[in-house]
């Protein structure tokens, strides 16, 4: 009896932890998402993804890392990383309920955890299955795996947001600034490691101009989230628009199209556009009081 007296209380306690610590979870969830996305798209860009012979959850047969080739260990990794975030996942979500139940920070963390199994389901026909189903490894089904990859983490980035306002914080002037001033530094950065750009477009910096994208798509989220906080519509629309166009962009460099001149040029406009719309947003936040 003291033993299963002692385990429930040490329960409780664990619990109490998680349940304080709600909003660091969920931002912890947010982080290991972000660094999951840009893993996948170094393994697909490093042509790494169908590497392991149509074998799943192991890679070419097995499960062990060991002699494996470096592309197959790139997707044996890449699994193991999807693996543990989307326990995270799911525990967020459950966190999220338990603290914030039928609230919209509750609901976006659950869309997040409820896309799990297709964003898994199409990772799998892509890289795994894709040779037993006709066009399996083909550009509709990479599409749905990269919006639904993306809809994960706007779902959690928004989830990490309204908790974060739940517990007090939020939508303050300082905050507003610091993401239309810090933003206007990413569409720069992504200028310089875009293709056609002075870098050589190799996986590495075509993971780097992912990244920066998701950083611009976070950063824009937020103007959008805060500024809808405090009635300030002008700064929420350039958010949203801001968003838009930030994911366009990511589009384009996912291998879902051919780079010709004419992308390379859209990419560089939609680029410039963001720039504007962080810069807009900057003169706004100024004026904040």
């Amino acid at each position: 009896m003291a033993t299963s007296t002692q385990t429930r209380s040490a329960a409780r306690r664990v619990g109490g932890v998680f349940v304080r610590h709600a909003r660091e979870f969920a931002a912890l969830t947010l982080l290991v998402t972000f660094a999951l996305v840009l893993l996948g798209e170094f393994t697909a860009a490093a042509g790494a993804g169908a590497t392991c012979n149509n074998t799943y959850p192991g890679c070419a047969g097995q499960f062990s890392p060991v002699g494996l080739s470096v592309p197959q260990f790139v997707e044996w990794f890449h699994r193991l990383v999807a693996m543990s975030v989307g326990y995270l996942i799911l525990g967020n979500a459950v966190l999220a309920w338990w603290t914030e139940r039928g609230t919209r920070a509750s609901r976006a963390a659950w869309l997040a955890a409820l896309l799990l199994p297709v964003q898994v389901a199409f990772g799998a026909l892509t890289v795994t299955v894709a040779g037993l189903v006709p066009g399996g490894y083909a550009p509709p089904t990479q599409l749905v795996h990269f919006t639904t990859a993306l809809a994960i983490f706007v779902a959690l980035t928004a989830a990490t947001l309204w908790l974060d306002a739940a517990r007090g914080r939020g939508a303050t002037v300082g905050r507003i600034r610091l993401a239309a001033y810090g933003g206007l530094v990413l569409p720069l950065l992504q200028a310089v490691v875009s293709r056609g750009g002075p870098l050589t477009f190799w996986p590495t910096v075509q993971t780097t101009y992912h990244a920066l994208g998701l950083l611009g798509i976070a950063a824009f989220a937020a103007l959008a989230l805060w500024a809808r906080e405090r009635d300030e519509t002008d700064l929420a629309v350039l958010g949203a628009v801001g968003a838009t166009i930030t994911l366009l962009n990511e589009y384009l460099v996912n291998g879902l199209f051919v780079i010709t001149a004419r992308v390379e040029a859209v990419m560089s406009v939609l680029l410039a556009v963001q720039f504007v719309l962080f810069l807009a947003a900057a003169w706004r936040a100024r004026r904040l009081a």
